[in-house]
């Protein structure tokens, strides 16, 4: 028997609150599932049906807090406990009795309360035994009618709990697919994060396929012959799922990379997240207008980071989460030509760090994923050490000689303008690029050197014109 009583003492926020709880006020939802599941809930919902204000000062108080209004229309209160990392809604019922509010909920394993005084698990849609047989099934569809959200919020929980969705709810979530396009896309924004962030987060994009959904989201991208679309949607979901298995590898494969994955692009997204977004986002741009592997082989940048931009804006992704996908998609076609050489070009590697920046180890999984899974699956294994190694070579090359550079220039701005007798301006950039190029060739290695290199390109590009 799954002891909850157990759960809630041992848990620090909620064992601090304890007393609190009446016969009318309950823990519900997912807090309810994860201690079931053996979790720490960050997450905790409580539904009172006492006044609710009263109710959530209370906690507040009791953790030295505040508590401000979620969404008051709803009745509902929050208290951020930063300090513990966990959040408490508090909020009204939707129905007469605690019964009638469970049923008003999407899912059957979101639908469980818990009364807190009386120890007494409330259970009245089943969602303990599916929990147990790890299914993902909605209450009804009258729940998807009400809140079409609710097929996108269906599918997270499917790639965060790693429970399969039953067939007569994917059923149904296809039939409401087309009315996601209604929602506030800051909701859909917030699905999306949480999904794409989980270590399974490219069996989303396999969700969304199943569930009709990548037209609602992509429908610029695979409009057009159907054919095609489905051979281009087919291949994105190879590189997604390549891309995430190269993730769980980053740490071995591009030491240190792992850190810079972690961190947030946004509150609640991590650059892991909007990595997997842009492998499946490449995959249907690579393959919208052909499906050649010929044709596969180059990317248009251009195409690539305004159907990136435009998806950002339509989802309400941050500028900094486009600005990623702008260098990301920026960069790729350089790593494709210095994967053709067997020995790496430090020029052009040099200069990719200079492109890429910040996003290069993003850039770097992304580009050996497009090869893997473009290249076929015998070629792929005979050139897999091949590609590791370049693939490794230009990532030791950012960190220790790049990096290194960018440290200790040996030029600045005003020297190029001294030097070569010009006005500021992009000129000055690209020259102080071409000093650090040839730096790391081994053309350069002192002030005077660099300054004579830079009249002998400036000498170059008089001649040239």
């Amino acid at each position: 028997m799954h002891d909850l009583s157990k759960r809630v003492s041992s848990n620090q926020a909620l064992s601090a609150i304890e007393d609190l709880f009446t016969v009318d006020t309950y823990l519900v939802g997912g807090c309810v599932r994860d201690m079931l599941c053996g979790r720490e809930p960050q997450d905790v919902d409580i539904v009172t049906f006492r006044d609710v204000e009263a109710f959530a000062d209370r906690i507040a108080q009791r953790f030295s807090s505040t508590v401000f209004w979620m969404d008051e229309k709803r009745g509902v209160l929050r208290i951020m406990l930063r300090k513990k990392g966990i959040t408490i809604d508090v909020s009204s019922p939707k129905g007469i009795d605690i019964t009638a509010d469970l049923k008003k909920r999407d899912i059957t394993i979101n639908a469980m309360a818990y009364a807190v005084s009386g120890h007494e698990l409330i259970d009245p849609l089943g969602g303990l035994s599916d929990l147990d047989h790890g299914v993902i099934r909605i209450i009804s569809e009258e729940s998807l009618k009400d809140d079409p959200a609710r097929v996108v919020r269906c599918l997270r929980f499917s790639v965060v709990l790693g429970f399969p969705v039953t067939a007569s709810t994917m059923t149904a979530l296809r039939k409401y697919a087309h009315k996601v396009s209604t929602v506030s896309p800051e909701r859909i924004k917030q699905e999306f994060m949480k999904a794409l962030c989980d270590t399974n987060g490219s069996r989303f994009f396999t969700l969304m396929e199943t569930a009709g959904l990548i037209d609602a989201f992509f429908p610029d991208i695979v409009a057009g012959d159907k054919e095609t679309a489905l051979k281009g949607i087919r291949s994105a979901l190879l590189l997604a799922r390549e891309t995430d298995g190269l993730i769980y590898s980053a740490k071995h494969l591009l030491p240190g990379s792992e850190t810079a994955l972690s961190q947030e692009v946004e509150a609640g997204f991590s650059r892991e997240g909007l990595l997997r977004l842009a492998a499946f986002l490449f995959g249907l741009i690579l393959h919208m207008d052909s499906d050649d592997i010929a044709v596969q082989q180059e990317f248009n940048p251009e195409q690539g980071i305004r159907a990136a931009r435009e998806l950002c804006s339509s989802l309400r992704f941050s500028s900094r989460a486009a600005s990623f996908l702008h260098q990301m998609y920026g960069s790729l076609n350089l790593v494709h030509e210095i994967f053709k050489h067997k020995d790496l070009p430090v020029r052009q590697v040099h200069l990719l760090c200079e492109k890429a920046s910040t996003c290069l180890g993003e850039t770097l999984l992304l580009a050996l994923a497009w090869k893997r899974s473009s290249c076929g699956f015998n070629k792929a294994l005979l050139d897999h050490a091949g590609l590791l190694e370049r693939t490794q070579g230009i990532w030791r090359h950012f960190i220790a000689v790049y990096q290194a550079q960018k440290q200790t220039t040996l030029v600045d701005g005003n020297d190029v303008i001294k030097a070569l007798g010009i006005s500021p301006g992009p000129m000055v950039a690209r020259m102080l690029l071409e000093v650090e190029a040839a730096r790391a060739e081994g053309v350069v290695a002192s002030k005077e050197q660099a300054i004579e290199h830079l009249q002998e390109l400036a000498l170059t590009d008089t001649d040239a014109s």
